[in-house]
């Protein structure tokens, strides 16, 4: 068979065979399919659908974005910042450094607001008070707002209530709107428990009791118990005083309200009497009206230790030997130092050995000297109440260390100031007149201090009350 003839002849066969198959093409994908069955074959169908064609060849597109984001990232570093910041009112601060330290920096702008005159009143007094700031990213104020020091009582002489003055200082396109409003603060009542180990200002602090208020105590208690000498490991106090508070905040501390001191096993008790239209009657009472006050102080210094006793020794200085007629008091340069009674100012200038120093004559032919001072709080022939500062302490004169010389004289001779309350008669009761009044006032305090003696917290009191059944 020629080339040709087998080309002819295999034409036609597959041409048959294209022919059958489409006849029989159920039988031929039955067939297909039982045999893939019997091969388990994981195939589940077979479909012919004719020739398949080629997927189309992927084509790309290039789209041009034109971006913003080195334009707006010049308009956000260009645009104004608010910075919002706070600081503390210090000590002899001006208005330009609490300022500066609130961050701003604008010349002008520290010229103007150093000749308001509320804002110079915000940095006097009371230390520690936070102001808050909103200020440019340029160094510009843009509002103020802080405390002015102090709190006003509400009405004349009133004993309790107090107003918060608050100052706000915002720019303005004109000039500054500056502010100030007033809302009412009430007292609230803390007590505090303490026991002396080394010192009672150590003591106080360990209990948490404002110095201001340990002051007082000192005060209240300064002619009955002499806290420079007798003062013994163990002796403990009980307080009840009144603080000024605001959302949570103890804006400032108020007056000792009652007190009780146990020292050498010797118990003192004190309240605070605030008669109503009879400002010479008020005063610290023990509870049951008896009078606290004495004629004298026992000390001119909160606090002190005695270098040098009454009586002969080597002065320490010319090194030749004499008789002190009086006490070396050891206390730092600047400590206030108190009259001991009411009296009147004799002195106040320079003496050889005593340096500066002040002399007062008290009534019924009492007078004390206070020497080696610092500086001078009164001058000659001034009227001086008991308890007033008169001077500084210091180191002028014949002095080997900061101290204070105190003398104490009676008739003109002078007597060892250890033994002042010797000479120091009680001071008047309560008046019948007043008696009710004063029980009704002090009962809450001396309930408060029976609640915390011995040591028994307020709150064991209060959460014993809120059990007992409720009579209505």
């Amino acid at each position: 068979m020629s080339f040709v003839e087998f080309k002819q002849s295999a034409a036609q066969g597959a041409q048959s065979l294209a022919v059958w198959m489409h006849q029989h093409h159920k039988r031929i994908l039955a067939g297909v399919g039982g045999s893939m069955l019997l091969t388990s074959a994981a195939a589940f169908a077979l479909a012919y659908e004719g020739p398949q064609a080629h997927p189309p060849a992927p084509s790309w597109v290039s789209v041009a974005v034109a971006s913003t984001a080195p334009q707006q990232a010049d308009q956000l570093s260009n645009a104004d910042q608010v910075v919002y910041t706070t600081a503390h009112v210090r000590a002899n601060d001006t208005v330009e450094s609490l300022l500066r330290r609130l961050q701003v920096t604008d010349p002008q702008q520290l010229r103007q607001l150093s000749a308001q005159a509320d804002l110079r009143a915000l940095v006097t007094g009371d230390p520690g008070r936070v102001v808050a700031a909103q200020v440019s990213n340029l160094g510009e104020l843009q509002s103020l707002h802080g405390r002015l020091p102090g709190l006003k009582p509400v009405a004349e002489g009133a004993e309790k209530a107090r107003q918060l003055r608050e100052l706000t200082v915002k720019a303005t396109p004109t000039g500054w709107d500056v502010q100030t409003q007033s809302r009412l603060v009430q007292p609230v009542l803390r007590v505090a428990s303490g026991t002396v180990t080394s010192t009672f200002f150590a003591a106080a602090d360990a209990a948490g009791m404002p110095r201001n208020v340990a002051s007082q105590l000192i005060d209240v208690f300064d002619t009955q118990i002499n806290f420079r000498r007798n003062l013994r490991p163990g002796d403990h106090f009980n307080v009840v005083y009144r603080v000024y508070q605001a959302q949570g905040q103890t804006l400032a501390d108020g007056r000792l309200v009652s007190a009780e001191f146990v020292n050498q096993g010797h118990d003192y008790k004190a309240v605070w009497f605030d008669a109503k239209g009879d400002a010479k009657v008020s005063g610290y009472y023990a509870p049951n009206g008896d009078s606290l006050s004495r004629a004298f102080l026992l000390s001119p210094l909160p606090y002190d230790r005695i270098t040098s006793g009454w009586g002969w020794r080597e002065n320490p200085v010319m090194h030749f030997h004499e008789f002190h007629k009086g006490i070396d008091l050891a206390i730092p340069v600047g400590t206030p130092v108190k009259t001991i009674a009411d009296g009147r100012v004799v002195y106040a200038g320079w003496g050889t050995g005593y340096g500066k120093y002040v002399k007062v004559e008290h009534p019924g032919g009492f007078a004390t000297i206070y020497a080696h001072l610092s500086a001078f709080k009164v001058h000659v022939g001034e009227p001086v109440k008991q308890g007033e500062v008169v001077a500084l302490s210091g180191n002028t004169g014949w002095s080997t260390g900061p101290h204070v010389y105190f003398q104490f004289f009676v008739h003109g001779t002078p007597v060892n100031p250890l033994n002042i309350a010797h000479y120091s008669p009680k001071g008047t009761a309560v008046p019948a007149a007043l008696k009710p009044e004063f029980l009704a006032q002090t009962a809450e305090p001396r309930h408060l201090l029976a609640v915390i003696d011995g040591g028994s917290p307020v709150v064991d009191a209060a959460a014993h009350a809120a059990k007992e059944p409720q009579h209505g």
